[in-house]
């Protein structure tokens, strides 16, 4: 079955094309369950890698979310945004493959090493310290968290999740959600002192 043009998908903000895609799925259409494939695949994938720091994982983790996704549909309630569900079944899962490898993952070189606009995002500029060192520094940080705080740093940090839809991924209550944030930081923070001046 041929995908359809690019130009027939909706920006991630146009909600209400995408939930009239979300009906069509639970009514059995492929095609527009394949459309949703489309139009989350890249944002999925660089979520779930944030947190394994594996791309041969990340890719099989998100088709695992949207197998997933695809049996839940039945299930699916409009009380938010799609993407929010979507994510939050990818972080779990993802979460899940942390804590059972409980490993240390390969470096976010990986991830950046290709493009550095990221960090000239944050301002950062060719000074004593050079990009790729200051990229080194974070992605070793990072990976020295616990699973719940790493996972509750990116969903925080670079999803812009709230302290609830983090909760529902890692467990608990906000407060715990909090604490692994306010752990993380604090450690990061420690472990990024050297750097602080080039972030």
């Amino acid at each position: 079955m041929e995908s359809p043009a690019n130009d027939h998908y909706p920006s991630l903000s146009d909600e209400e094309t995408i939930q009239q895609w979300v009906q069509q799925s639970k009514n059995g259409n492929e095609e527009a369950f394949g459309r949703l494939v489309e139009t989350f695949a890249s944002r999925l994938q660089g979520m779930i890698y944030r947190i394994l720091l594996d791309w041969d994982e990340t890719r099989d983790i998100a088709q695992e979310t949207f197998i997933h996704a695809y049996r839940a549909l039945p299930n699916y309630q409009h009380r938010g945004r799609f993407q929010s569900w979507l994510f939050q079944i990818g972080a779990r899962q993802a979460l899940d493959t942390l804590r059972k490898k409980n490993r240390r993952p390969e470096y976010w070189m990986k991830a950046y090493g290709e493009n550095e606009d990221g960090l000239k995002e944050k301002g950062v500029e060719d000074t004593t310290v050079s990009r790729h060192e200051v990229i080194a520094a974070i992605e070793e940080a990072v990976q020295k968290l616990p699973p719940e705080q790493r996972t509750a740093f990116v969903l925080a940090e670079y999803e812009g999740y709230e302290y609830q839809e983090i909760a529902a991924v890692i467990g608990g209550s906000r407060k715990r959600v909090e604490m692994h944030l306010y752990r993380a930081r604090l450690a990061l923070r420690h472990r990024l002192k050297p750097f602080l001046e080039f972030l």
